[in-house]
């Protein structure tokens, strides 16, 4: 089969002939039909994240993913032959990812989530939710933004942040979002009340403006320090400051008048479950911003594909 890793920790990425991995007990073999990239497979491929837990190789790239299921170890029972599925494909050791026609996961994934495919929901669309969508309702779950408060979000227009904005407008909260003049009308179309331009003034002069009484969270979803810095003093006192890119150095972490933190995905089965609920309500859609065939993986782990949109996540087209 077609599949894209790597063959060590440092290794560059590319486009292999492996053999089709066979499911063990308590284990699905799934036909990948789209897959999705994410910073954490650059993460995995560096081998920032060796730690994890232990690593097979050739090592196939890829968490997140849809398709088909194709055969299943003795035990499984949750799902069968034939149902589609999707969902972050972490499972102990970590060997089958899900760049490649064919991958083999834990019914229940170790270090992920799997749950069926919405009805009518393309695998196009599925494969682009779950990291990005998890760790969207995981931030604004952390900041405790109550209905009718103001949520300020620093990278809306990336994965998570497109996801961010559409759940906290669903959920009644206004949302003033960073983003440039091109991508402002496109940002509000997901639910933004207000857009802020980087680098047209500093944010906090910004939000002092906007919400003179403090919003109640600001989410950073992109890690530079440089942004971060004027935020805090516009966050009113005991709201929210939390970074999904661990954009927070001990001294905001250390702040008291706030809630502070470096956000790791968590209850990863659960906000899979929520997310899954809110785009069959209809409530949020991914935004795919780039879609290419499974051997321009390298080329996207690299940095080497770019949106003319909203950057939204990057699908690999496997089958």
């Amino acid at each position: 089969m077609r599949a894209v890793g790597i063959e060590r920790f440092g290794g560059t990425p590319q486009l292999m002939q492996l053999p089709v991995p066979e499911p063990g007990s308590g284990r699905l073999q799934v036909a990948i039909e789209t897959a999705a990239v994410n910073p954490l497979d650059r993460a995995v491929a560096s081998g920032s994240l060796a730690g994890l837990g232990e690593y097979r190789f050739p090592f196939t790239l890829g968490m997140d993913g849809a398709g088909t299921v194709i055969a299943a170890g003795d035990g499984v029972t949750r799902f069968r032959v034939g149902d589609r599925v999707f969902g972050q494909f972490w499972s102990r050791p970590l060997q089958f990812g899900t760049f490649a026609e064919v991958s083999v996961v834990q019914e229940t994934p170790a270090f992920g989530a799997l749950a069926a495919v919405p009805d009518g929901l393309p695998s196009r669309e599925a494969a682009a939710l779950p990291t990005s969508g998890m760790t969207a309702l995981g931030a604004i779950d952390r900041a405790r933004v109550p209905e009718g408060g103001t949520v300020f979000v620093i990278g809306a227009t990336g994965g998570v942040g497109t996801f961010l904005v559409q759940a906290a407008a669903a959920w009644g909260i206004r949302v003033i979002a960073t983003a440039s003049v091109r991508l402002a009308e496109q940002v509000r179309g997901l639910g933004a009340t207000e857009t802020v331009v980087p680098g047209a003034q500093p944010f906090g002069q910004a939000l002092r403006g906007l919400v003179p009484e403090g919003v109640d969270a600001a989410l950073d979803l992109v890690g530079d320090r440089s942004l971060i810095g004027g935020v805090a003093g516009s966050v009113r006192d005991g709201g929210a400051l939390i970074s999904t890119a661990f954009g927070l150095d001990e001294r905001f972490l250390a702040d008291e008048r706030i809630r502070t933190m470096n956000y790791r995905l968590d209850r990863k089965p659960a906000r899979l479950t929520e997310l899954t609920g809110l785009v069959t309500a209809g409530a949020i859609r991914p935004v795919i911003g780039t879609d290419l065939p499974l051997e321009e993986a390298p080329r996207a782990l690299a940095g080497g594909v770019g949106a003319t949109g909203l950057r939204g996540r990057t699908v690999l087209r496997v089958r």
